[in-house]
């Protein structure tokens, strides 16, 4: 079966509280197992970026049901293609809970946001989905630093 991947963002339409974000993962996790769909899914500030692997036919299909679904708005499609192999194999949601320690431990939680950046773009083999998130991982990163140095946040 040839493999596709998908990428998008969407905006939540509320913050997500831990317990939200851990029955999304718990859900959708269940979900893709069914549908054989691999991928991230990150949150952070009400943004939502999602990378999907596997059939085409079926991540387009999880795409549309994301699409109606209530809980996010201004779905916007960033990059679909094909892919030899998949950059995520098991499907798992990063998120950033500084008041939630406990959360890294649940099942299926990633440390996108932890680990070096080599570490995830696997020297340079790196799809042009997973290259959208760690630009966003990047990105993200340096606003951090920026902050911390006493800069402003910008936007989100």
């Amino acid at each position: 079966m040839p493999l596709h991947e998908l990428t998008y963002a969407s905006l939540a339409t509320r913050e997500m509280s831990q317990p939200d974000l851990v029955e999304l993962l718990d859900a959708s996790r269940e979900t893709n197992l069914r549908r054989g769909v691999t991928g991230l899914l990150l949150y952070r500030h009400q943004e939502f970026m999602q990378l999907l692997e596997g059939d085409r036919s079926e991540i387009f299909e999880l795409y549309q049901t994301i699409c109606a679904d209530p809980r996010n708005r201004n779905n916007y499609l960033m990059w679909e293609g094909a892919i030899e192999q998949r950059s995520f194999p098991d499907w798992s949601m990063a998120f950033l809970a500084p008041d939630a320690p406990e959360l890294r431990s649940w099942p299926g939680y990633s440390d996108f946001f932890d680990t070096s950046y080599d570490a995830l773009a696997h020297r340079g083999n790196a799809s042009t989905g997973k290259r959208f998130l760690l630009w966003h991982r990047e990105a993200f990163l340096r606003q951090q630093h920026r902050a911390a140095k006493g800069g402003k946040r910008s936007g989100t």
